[in-house]
């Protein structure tokens, strides 16, 4: 039998926010705080979705100051997940930023395209993550800023989370994004059958090839004669 195909996630965003944290909670369930920031790894597991056996590879992203690095990450991956922190600004900017590069980078080898519940397409499946929501007296970004800032960038799904406190929604996530990348690859087939096997030829598509044909059988006429 042939290796199932396994569905790749890259996890991205400033450091210090918690990816590693919510990519071992996916993984083990269980909450370690403290990770070398400069790790950077792709981690294995197998999961159920909807009775079906799912092959997860995670990729826990380490600084992102190397474009070309970067770039290399988001060529592997199938569908990515920005995380901030709801505590720091700067990580919820640097969300617009990784975004932007997703689009740009995403678009160069991939011609897919997902339609969001707003209405709006996007290329690639992204889900914006904020983290850390356990910490009230230090927040700074609300979680209406983030719905709003998912919209705005192009996210396909928005969630706020405390790594450290939820053990199922980080699960929740990554279920509905290999749900999300599923739905849509089914689309995309079915549309594409649609369009190779049209079942009705348009009337005015069917006027020019019956001209064409009527041309062509003159011109034979004319030559045989």
């Amino acid at each position: 039998m042939s290796r199932q195909k396994p569905f790749k996630v890259a996890i991205l965003g400033q450091n210090g926010v918690g990816k590693s944290a919510f990519t071992v909670r996916f993984l083990t369930r269980r909450f370690i705080g403290e990770y070398d920031p400069l790790l950077e790894k792709v981690y294995s597991c197998t999961k159920g979705v909807d009775g079906e056996t799912v092959v997860f590879e995670v990729l826990d992203t380490a600084a992102q100051g190397e474009h070309s690095k970067l770039e290399e990450n988001i060529k592997w991956a199938d569908a990515f997940i920005l995380i901030y922190s709801v505590t720091d600004e700067g990580s919820f900017q640097e969300c617009s930023r990784l975004k932007f590069l997703i689009n740009s980078y995403a678009k160069r080898q991939r011609k897919t395209s997902i339609s969001l519940p707003d209405g709006s397409i996007t290329t690639t499946p992204v889900f914006l993550v904020g983290n850390q929501n356990d910490r009230i007296h230090d927040r700074t970004i609300t979680e209406e800023q983030g719905d709003q800032k998912s919209k705005e960038i192009g996210c396909a799904s928005f969630y706020e989370i405390s790594v450290r406190e939820c053990v199922d929604s980080v699960g929740k996530i990554f279920t509905n994004l290999y749900r999300l990348c599923k739905k849509s690859k089914r689309t995309r087939q079915s549309v594409s059958r649609q369009l190779s096997l049209p079942s009705v030829i348009p009337e005015e598509v069917d006027k020019e090839l019956n001209n064409l044909t009527l041309t062509r059988r003159r011109k034979g006429l004319f030559t045989v004669g």
